[in-house]
Parts: C-alpha cells; structure tokens; sequence
C-alpha cells in the first residue's frame, strides 16, 4: 500500500474548508456592520430589547441548524438502515412512519415548547413544572452520559475509515466485511469464557481525536458551536445526494431498492418487537425523552416560532433517513450482484458456492453503513480514495452534531446546578469529555460492540419510551395544552408571517397524540419488551453482559420516582405563572394588535372570530 495524494489532499481541503467559510463570513458580516452602523443600533449579545437575560441565546437559523444536526445523525445512516435489514423492508418503513406521526412529533413539539416557555434546561424546566418530576429529568441526564460514553466510539469507526481513505489500494478493497469485523474491531470469533478483552489501541487513539473535537466546539461558547454546525449540517446533506446518484446507476441497485421499499411482509406488521424496533428507532433520532430539545429551545429567543421549526426538523430528519435508504441499499444490490457474478458466497453446511440474496447481504447488523459505505467508495474509480474521504467524513460529521447537543445539554445541567458559583464554561466542558472519553473505553475492547449493543438495547430502547410516556403525563397534569397553545400564539404574535400569531393545528392531531397514543403506545411497548427479555435473554450474549444492561436499567428506572417522593416530604408545588397570566398577556397584546375577542374561548374559536375581524 502507498500513501493516496487524492485522499490526503481531499482531507487537508476538508479540514481547512471550515474555518476559511467562517472567515469569509465573518469578514462579510462586519463589513455590513460598519455599513448600516448595525454594531450600534443591534442588540448586544445576553440582551433582547435592551433588558439583560439570563441565558446566552441563539438566532432562529442557528437554533434550527442545532435542531437539525442534533436530529440528524449517524442513526440516521447507521441505525436505519440495518433495521429495515433486520425486519425486512417495507414493514418497517410502515411501522417506522406511523410511530413517528403518534409518537414523536407530538413528543418533539412538547419538548420544544416547555424549553422555550421556562427558559430552563430539562432539570429546571421539570421542577419549574412540578418538583415531582426531577426525577425524570436527572434520569434522563444519567442517559445522556451513557449515550455519549458508546456513541463516540462510533465516530471513532469513522476515524479510522477517514485514516484508511489516505492509502491507496483502500484497506478493505479486498473484504469490506472482513475489514470490519477484524481490522477495526477485532472482535472474538465467541463468547465463551471471554471478558471484555483489551482495550484496542487505534480505537482509543481514534475515541480521543473525537472527544478533542467536541471540546473545542463546545469550549467557547455557542457562536464557535454555530460556526461548527453550518458545516456538519449541510455538508453532509449535500454529500448524501452525491452518494445516492452515485449509488442509484451501481449494476444490481434496482434490486437492493426493491427490497427497501416493495418487499412487504404483512406478518412482519404483527410482530411487537418490529414495532419496538421501529418507535426506538425515530425517538433516538429525533430524541425526545433526552431532554436535549428542552434544553435546546431555552437558549431560542422569545418571539421564535418553534411550531414551524418542529415540523422543519421533523421533515428534514425523516427524509433523509428514507434518501439515505436508497444510498445504502443501491449499494448492498451492487454487493449481491458482484458477489453472484462471482460465483457466490461459500455455504458452510455443504461447502459449495450458493447465490446470495439481497436480504441476506441487509443482515450485516450494527455495521451494515460502515460495511456498505466501504464497498460502495470502490464503485467510484480513479476518485475512489477523494470519495472515502468525503463519505466518511459525512459520518463524522453527522455524528459530531448530536453529540455536540448532548454534550451542550449535560454542560447546561452542570451549569445550572452549580449556579453562580460555576467554575469557567471551558472547565466544565474539559472535565466533562474527559470523563465520557474513559468511559468510551470500555467500548473499544474486543468485545466492545456487543456492550454498545446491550447499552443501547437496555438503556435507549426501555428509557426513552418510559421517559416519553412519563413526559406526557407531566404535559397533562401539570402544564397543559391550553398554556402551550397560549404560548405558542403570544410568541409568534406580531411576527412578519404570523401577525395574529401562530395557531397548533389540527388541534385534535396534537391532543390525541400528546394525551392518548404517545403515553398508551410507549407504556405498552416498555412491559412488552420487559417481558420478552425476562423470558429470553437479549442477543444470546453472556449472562455477565445482560447483568450489565439490568444494572444500568436499573440504576435509570431507580432515579426516576426520587422526585415523588421528594415533593410529597416538602410539599412543594409548581412554580409555573398562573395561566390566567398568559392568557391576560395574550389578549392584550390582541387587543393591540387586531380585534380578536377576549381570551377563555378555545383557541379553534378564537381564531375563527379573529378572521371574522
């Protein structure tokens, strides 16, 4: 192997390419300002109309690119895809669709407006809410540090492909599988009497490049953090069309998109665990349940107008999860074809070469992307290493944007609980990364995969659905739809495309998602899934292992009712202003604006005397 001048100057390109964007844009930016004397008659930074605030805040397009990089990431192309593998197809696209319309979107846009509305991240928004709910927020704190510990060291992966991009031939021409499973993970060939195993060392090296990424992104405050996503957020939604019109002309894509979108198996639709599969699925990628999109909507402004970002993020997210389907598996048809063309794959049992089937490549598991996406870098000849670079690098940054935000969150809920006395924002952050660096360790062992398998299965899958069904009830009893429904309206009042502001339509779709099918879905797929785990051990890994997933589980759902208990000793109650409050700021502000009648009707009336008027 040699040295590729391609790769690496693609590289260098690519790691210059941000900061001279930044610098040209920030050279723009104040040659305007000394244009329009916009430095003076601007608001300064911690301010909005003149009066100080408490939390250093985000511009309309920044919070929407934090949205959509933190929604938009490496599940989108890892995680999906092997699920729809896994379950065959259609029916998974189905079952993935119809829990994103009654179960996340209403969960997103809840998050979205309580954040915004208490100006809080989840920690101090749940207590502002009630104190019986702090529980759930310090739950959901403890999973964003075991998410973050074993995500990373999926980056990590991305490294070390971005590293073997700079050789030419790739490192894996020969066996993308076999690269895979031997050269970057090393893994043992079974379980049997085995422990984790060392820690390997291009893992960790690899682990540690991304953790110094994500310090210096987050060390400096939220601009560097907006300059940082402009880049993570488009670059990979623009390398994804070339991947797919690449892909989409491969001899045998027509088969393995086929298979993605019209091999439907009715059956599948009966089986809880697709169903499962496919609610854990959208809710890790939009993440309600982690409290990142409460923390996130404290730092918007006042007047931003977070329905409509909640359907932007929404859309944008489910997109390109389906497009990168395409990608994905127009390249798992070209393995099947060229595996067939050669013969076949070898069957163990008789010892013959037998035709493989698309369906059986779709079943590589975990690292299906990092499997296809390599095969796939050799369909591109002479630019073949600039390519894998480029690809690979999309990986990298599509994962960096949610860890970014889960990171940003947990430094707020650091920050929050230290109060005044909080030691500088670029300690906390270092302190922080380096913890989740040692951590991430534990998954960069020879066993290191299926731990991240069992975390991800015990920790994410059960958490995130008892967290969403808990937030719902906490949305019911203690906040409201009628002061979600007044806030919404009082902060996009007078905004150029809402002026009477805006309305949460349809409003049935939203009650009956928030108050009926998201609690009732996730309550039941939470005891189907315990049950079934109970009576058949996850995965067939090791009992040492599945002791690890019950512990970590455990400790989630022990943290949860602290809160409870906690409000009924102090008899504390909620810190929420009384609606009447929001209702009188809110029409008198329609008072003003048009002649809207008084507040205390629903909002489907109010809204149509308003266009009466």
């Amino acid at each position: 192997m040699a040295a590729s001048a391609v790769g690496i100057i693609t590289l260098v390109a690519l790691v210059f390419a941000g900061p001279l964007a930044w610098a040209f844009a920030t050279y723009v930016q104040s040659r305007r300002k000394a244009a329009d004397g916009a430095a003076e008659a601007g608001t300064s930074e911690g301010q909005v109309d003149g009066k100080a605030t408490e939390r250093e805040e985000m511009s309309g397009v920044a919070y929407t690119l934090s949205l959509l990089g933190y929604a938009i990431g490496l599940g989108n192309l890892w995680r999906f895809p092997y699920l729809v593998g896994k379950w065959g197809g259609g029916a998974f696209i189905i079952a993935y669709l119809v829990c994103l319309f009654l179960v996340a979107i209403p969960a997103y846009l809840m998050e979205m407006v309580m954040g915004q509305y208490t100006r809080k991240s989840t920690v101090g928004c749940f207590k502002m809410i009630h104190p019986r709910w702090d529980g759930l927020a310090y739950g959901q704190a403890l999973i964003l540090l075991l998410v973050m510990a074993y995500y990373n060291v999926l980056l990590a992966y991305a490294i070390i492909y971005i590293a073997g991009s700079l050789v030419d031939p790739l490192p894996w021409a020969a066996d993308s599988k076999n690269y895979f499973n031997v050269e970057v993970l090393n893994g043992y060939d079974d379980y049997k009497g085995k422990g984790l195993g060392p820690v390997q060392w291009k893992l960790a090296l690899a682990l540690l490049v991304v953790w110094l990424i994500v310090f210096a992104s987050l060390a400096f405050g939220k601009k560097i953090l907006t300059k940082v996503t402009w880049v993570t957020v488009v670059g990979p939604i623009i390398m994804l069309w070339v991947l797919l019109i690449r892909a989409v002309t491969l001899d045998g894509a027509a088969d393995g998109i086929e298979f993605y979108l019209l091999k439907f198996d009715s059956e599948v639709l009966g089986d809880l665990d697709m169903w499962a599969s496919a609610c854990s699925q959208i809710l890790f990628s939009l993440s309600p349940g982690f409290g990142t999109a409460i923390t996130m909507s404290s730092y918007t402004r006042p007047k931003e107008n977070v329905f409509r970002t909640c359907m932007v993020v929404v859309v944008c997210n489910s997109a390109f999860s389906l497009v990168g389907g395409f990608a994905i598996f127009s390249i798992v048809g070209n393995i099947t074809f060229r595996l067939n063309a050669a013969g076949g794959v070898l069957d163990e049992a008789t010892g013959a070469m037998v035709a493989t089937t698309v369906a059986e490549q779709a079943s590589a598991g975990t690292g299906l992307a990092f499997i296809a996406i390599a095969d796939g870098m050799r369909a591109f000849g002479s630019g073949t290493n600039a390519m894998s670079v480029l690809f690979f690098s999309v990986l990298l940054t599509l994962g960096l944007d949610s860890t970014f935000c889960w990171a940003e969150t947990f430094v707020c809920y650091v920050e929050d609980y230290c109060g005044r006395t909080k030691p500088a924002h670029w300690k906390i952050v270092g302190c922080i990364c380096a913890v989740m660096y040692l951590m991430g360790l534990l998954y960069c062992t020879r066993m290191g995969i299926e731990l991240l398998d069992i975390v991800d299965h015990y920790c994410i899958t059960y958490y995130l659905l008892l967290a969403v069904a808990l937030e719902a009830f906490m949305f019911t009893f203690d906040f409201g739809w009628r002061r979600l429904v007044v806030h919404v309206k009082l902060a996009t009042l007078g905004n150029l495309r809402t002026p009477l502001g805006q309305d949460v339509v349809p409003s049935l779709f939203w009650r009956l998602g928030i108050h009926i099918t998201m609690p009732a879905w996730c309550l039941f797929l939470f005891f189907y899934i315990f049950s079934t785990d109970v009576a058949e051990p996850y995965g067939g890994y090791p009992v040492w292992m599945q002791g690890i997933g019950w512990f970590c589980l455990a400790a989630l759902l022990a943290v949860t009712p602290l809160g409870f208990a906690r409000s009924l000793k102090l008899g504390t109650g909620s810190t929420l202003p009384p609606l009447e409050e929001d209702e009188a700021a809110l029409a008198a502000a329609l008072g003003i604006k048009s002649t809207l009648p008084p507040l205390g009707q629903n909002e489907e009336s109010a809204s149509a005397e308003g266009a009466k008027a």
